[in-house]
Parts: C-alpha cells; sequence; structure tokens
C-alpha cells in the first residue's frame, strides 16, 4: 500500500516550469496523467485522444538531430485504454498533427522519436498542421535560439466527426498557449481547410481559453 503511494507520487512529479493545468493523475481514465521524458500530457483514455501536452523550449533543445518520422503507439498507458493506431489516419484526410513537436526535440534520438508517439498526435486539417500551427512553431523556436526559455501548452477542443473507423473525435478546434519572457500567447485556431496563414490572427485573451476548458492555467 504504502510502496503504491509512493509510486504514484513519483509518477506524478512535474518537470520545472510545468503547471498540471487540469489536475491530471494516474488515477484517472478520462484525465490521466503522464509524464514522458520530453514534456507532459493528460490523456482521455475513453475517446483516446490528449486533452493537453505541455513542455519547456529552449536553445539546447535543438540540436542536429533528424526527424524520425517514425510514429509508434504509446504502450504506457492503462490495458484498458482507447488507443488509435497510425493506420487509424489512412484516407480520412486529416494529418497526424504533433501537440509536442518533433523539431523542438532535436536533442537526442530518443526524445525526438518519442514525440512520434499516437498520443502526442490529434487529427488536423492539413492546412492547419502545416499552416498557421507550424508557423507558431516556428516563430517559438526562433526565440528559443535568441536564449528564452518558453513553456507550451497544446490541446484540442470539442468534437466534430470521429476519426475514420474509430471512435476518437476530430478536434473541433485546437489551442496553445505560449508563455515567453514577456508576453503570453493564447491561440484558437478553427479544425478548417480554409484558415488564415497568419497565425497572430488567432490570438484570444487567456480568460476566454480559461473559460472553454476549465483548465487552470498559470
Amino acid at each position: 500500500m504504502i510502496l503504491n503511494f509512493i509510486l504514484a507520487f513519483f509518477l506524478q512529479v512535474m518537470p520545472v516550469g510545468i503547471v498540471n493545468i487540469s489536475g491530471a493523475n494516474t488515477a484517472s481514465s478520462t484525465n490521466y496523467l503522464s509524464v514522458k521524458s520530453g514534456y507532459v500530457m493528460s490523456y482521455d483514455g475513453i475517446i483516446g485522444r490528449a486533452n493537453w501536452v505541455a513542455w519547456t523550449l529552449s536553445n539546447s533543445d535543438l540540436g542536429p538531430v533528424p526527424r524520425s518520422n517514425k510514429f509508434i503507439q504509446d504502450d504506457t498507458f492503462p490495458p484498458s485504454f482507447y488507443k488509435i493506431d497510425e493506420s487509424d489516419y489512412k484516407y480520412t484526410g486529416y494529418d497526424r498533427g504533433h501537440l509536442c513537436n518533433s523539431e523542438d526535440r532535436t536533442s537526442s534520438s530518443f526524445l525526438n522519436k518519442e514525440t512520434f508517439l499516437m498520443s502526442n498526435m490529434l487529427p488536423q486539417t492539413p492546412e492547419l498542421n502545416r499552416g498557421p500551427w507550424e508557423r507558431l512553431e516556428s516563430y517559438c523556436r526562433k526565440l528559443a535560439k535568441r536564449g528564452q526559455k518558453l513553456v507550451i501548452y497544446a490541446g484540442a477542443i470539442g468534437a466534430k466527426d470521429a476519426l475514420g473507423s474509430t471512435k476518437m473525435p476530430i478536434p473541433k478546434y485546437c489551442w496553445k498557449v505560449v508563455y515567453t519572457s514577456d508576453k503570453v500567447w493564447c491561440i484558437l485556431y478553427p479544425n478548417e481547410k480554409t484558415l488564415n496563414p497568419n497565425w497572430k490572427t488567432y490570438a484570444i485573451p487567456l480568460t476566454q481559453l480559461k473559460k472553454m476548458t476549465g483548465y487552470k492555467f498559470p
């Protein structure tokens, strides 16, 4: 009993700078806390989708390691959790959109491979994933290269149809909150095909996202 308590405690220790915005824990099936080596996740094991992912980004996270590009199943969850496979995205018209993106973890092969866990993916339209979503990722890395240390949260809100034959809901919106040394960016993107390439177009007040999600952002 005591050993289980101690184990549960250490499994829920958060990396420096990351706040557990939803009170995720390892006893919940819909708000399950999963602490990876390179990021932290709250996962919904009923629908098979991350609620949010958080990570820090600094210049030391950026290196010469090439993109792994090998999508793999996340086997760290309880056996009863619903998980989708890479093949579930085929012929759906949606990208496997990274939450913690691979280019933010190029200091080691292990950390880069970890970003390709399927639990770290959201179904995103190609127009979002390769458009304003990617442009914000690039902007964050630019700040990191200039010496800033960022804290980043990303997740999804709402549901459209299920992804293919799975029961995983396609997000209606994808969001990101970026804490820089002098500003907090809160971005809410429609998961649609027609989008403005300028990611700043989708900036909203953080208070609005707090109300929409119920999360306790710092």
